[in-house]
């Protein structure tokens, strides 16, 4: 059973591009992320209207902010493998894009912030076999959210990678393998789901392949004047929803 679960964190980290799945106790909030610029040189080609990584550092969704979730950084590491994620459709890259790590488009800088929750409190009393059990039930109800704050040179611009973005979901609804590294992830459908927030939003039910059957995650995009943050939760029951405390916390940042 254990091997299982941990199996199944094992897809559900490398769709989200994090090796801390299983983190779910304890964490820290960084300060200190950046996706860097994107070959060609567009991160330089940003107007000054598009927020600096200090500031969007400060607007991203902190530990202060999240009640009953362990906020971290991802790794440097982990950032500079999901760089060079790659996906078997070329139209579908600007949505594997958001589902790996990162805004789409042309952003001029990105903050990243990776969130765990995992329901109920650890078991105190018990044998250490119940005490085992008990731990691997509340583990099943893990959660894992990648959330990305993206600036652009302005509103227009912010709008253009949402409408590329809308375009890309569209185009790759019946699904698309993406790889990270060595590893890969087969995303077998691309749903539309409800979602209203911000000067425009757009949310995605994303099905993967995994060795215990499919997996459902949450993808909400939301543009707010010329920034874009997303929210990708995975979890390990196999069946996400979207965490609306985070999504509203995130909003209520930026105004």
């Amino acid at each position: 059973m254990q091997t299982a679960i941990v199996r199944r964190g094992a897809v559900a980290a490398s769709a989200v591009s994090l090796a801390l799945l299983l983190a779910a106790c304890g964490g820290e909030d960084g300060t200190k992320d950046s996706k860097g610029e994107k070959a060609g040189g567009e991160g330089a080609k940003q107007s000054a209207p598009a927020k600096t990584q200090a500031e969007l550092d400060k607007l991203i969704v902190a530990q202060t902010d999240l009640k009953g979730h362990s906020v971290k950084t991802p790794l440097p590491a982990e950032l500079k493998d999901a760089k060079t994620a790659t996906v078997d459709k070329d139209e579908c890259a600007p949505l594997n894009e958001v589902l790996v790590i990162g805004a789409p488009g042309a952003e001029g800088a990105l903050a990243a912030r990776q969130t765990s929750r995992m329901p109920g409190e650890k078991p105190t009393s018990g044998t250490e076999d119940e005490k085992a059990e008990a731990a691997l039930k509340a583990l099943q109800g893990a959660s894992v959210n990648l959330i990305t704050l993206g600036s652009y040179a302005d509103a227009d611009a912010a709008g253009k990678a949402m409408a590329d973005l809308k375009k890309s979901a569209e185009s790759c609804a019946s699904g698309f393998t993406s790889t990270v590294t060595t590893e890969k992830t087969k995303f077998a459908k691309v749903a539309p789901a409800s979602y209203t927030g911000g000067d425009e939003a757009l949310a995605y039910t994303v099905t993967a392949d995994s060795p215990e059957g499919p997996m459902d995650a949450q993808l909400v995009v939301v543009r707010k004047g010329s920034e874009i943050f997303s929210v990708h939760s995975v979890s390990l029951s196999g069946k996400s929803e979207q965490p609306k405390d985070i999504l509203e916390a995130q909003l209520k940042k930026l105004g």
